[in-house]
C-alpha cells in the first residue's frame, strides 16, 4: 500500500488492544511509537508495548 492508495489508512494515532493506548501508523506501516490516549485513565506505556509485541 502507498499513501496514494485510496484503501490505505491515513497516517495517525490509532487505538491498540490495551485500553488507553495508541500506536502511530505512518501511512505504510506501524511505527514503534506509542502514547496514552488523551482523556484516558493512566496506563504504563510499557503495558502498551508489551501487549503489541506479544501478538
Amino acid at each position: 500500500m502507498s499513501d496514494s492508495d485510496p484503501n490505505s489508512a491515513r497516517a495517525g494515532w490509532y487505538p491498540t488492544r490495551v485500553h488507553g493506548c495508541e500506536r502511530y501508523w505512518d501511512g505504510v506501516r506501524w511505527t514503534e511509537m506509542f502514547r496514552q490516549r488523551q482523556g484516558s485513565a493512566p496506563t504504563a506505556i510499557g503495558e502498551c508495548v508489551a501487549s503489541e509485541a506479544s501478538t
